[in-house]
């Protein structure tokens, strides 16, 4: 009986041990915007999605609004997410357990105005209405620096905040006198005749820090191998981004836009190294606290730089 029972146990072994193993890869699940300054992400799928031997997989999530986003991130029901500088630098400043590690993208940020008007157009006699996706956003610091270098009173410029979607027709329907945004409903407000460009937010402010991307400190912390090959997949997606055919072919299959604008849009949004430097932060953190939005929390304090290496 005792060398059946030793014969039995045995084979149970062996048959175990030719099991198929499961994998064990660990879901990332990832929060966006439908909006091509989070295309970087559908690029990093695409790269994790051809590495068989990748221990994470990635789940993007999608949402329709940023504090539905931000909500998901601070309470930890999503790893990471593309999102706002300036949100997710107040969602540090309160305490999320949140840590920034490589920009969304640079420029692709555009201020359109009622058509036909200029820069020429503005001055203190009027006051104007501008939509902007969210107030703490750097779409409200570029209109607040055009608003200065126009030499245009304070409170003369009213910001109102506004779902991308419903920027153009606003526009058009002389709503609002203008409006900042992420791609593409910049290039979708020119494509549909609803205003003209006034300015490239490159022109207000070089190379402003808009969107970036973010990860839970216990990510970090906790699957440093997962978290490193996340950003470096990420790494490797920014730098095929800069093939402008291959990047449209990618949005436009994600995004429900005409080719125009996504080629429009990815003639403004430039990609290739998104090292998040502390130039580019200060230049951010300074103009939040210029303007009274809150208090920025230092570069140390915000951004992890162990993951994402410059070059």
């Amino acid at each position: 009986m005792k060398k059946w029972t030793i014969i039995l146990i045995t084979l149970l072994f062996v048959l175990a041990s030719c099991a198929p193993r499961e994998n064990h890869s660990k879901v990332l699940r990832i929060g966006y915007l439908p909006i091509t300054h989070a295309a970087n992400l559908m690029m990093t799928e695409q790269v994790n999605q051809h590495n068989k031997q990748s221990p994470y997989k990635i789940e993007l999530v999608q949402f329709n609004n940023w504090p539905d986003l931000m909500d998901a991130l601070n309470s930890g029901r999503i790893d990471g997410a593309s999102t706002l500088i300036e949100l997710a630098m107040k969602a540090k400043s309160k305490g999320s357990p949140i840590k920034a590690v490589a920009l969304g993208h640079h420029e692709g940020n555009v201020v359109l105005g009622q058509k036909g008007h200029r820069m020429s157009d503005f001055h203190n006699s009027e006051d104007y209405s501008f939509a902007i996706p969210h107030r703490y956003s750097t779409h409200y610091l570029l209109l607040e620096t055009m608003r200065e270098q126009l030499h245009i009173d304070e409170g003369h410029f009213h910001y109102h905040e506004m779902a991308p979607a419903e920027m153009p027709a606003s526009l058009n329907e002389h709503r609002i006198s203008g409006y900042s945004v992420a791609e593409p409903f910049g290039a979708l407000g020119q494509k549909l005749g609803a205003g003209d460009l006034l300015q490239h937010g490159g022109d207000i402010i070089d190379d402003a820090y808009c969107c970036v991307l973010v990860l839970q400190e216990d990510v970090i912390d906790d699957a440093s191998d997962i978290a490193q090959q996340f950003v470096s997949d990420y790494k490797e997606a920014g730098f095929l981004m800069t093939d402008t055919d291959k990047s449209v072919d990618l949005m436009a299959q994600k995004y429900k836009q005409d080719r125009d604008v996504l080629e429009q849009s990815a003639k403004w949004t430039a990609y290739g190294d998104l090292t998040l430097k502390q130039s580019g932060y200060q230049k951010i953190a300074s103009l939040v606290e210029q303007h009274d939005l809150f208090d920025a929390p230092s570069y140390k304090s915000f951004v992890d730089t162990s993951l994402y290496k410059e070059g």
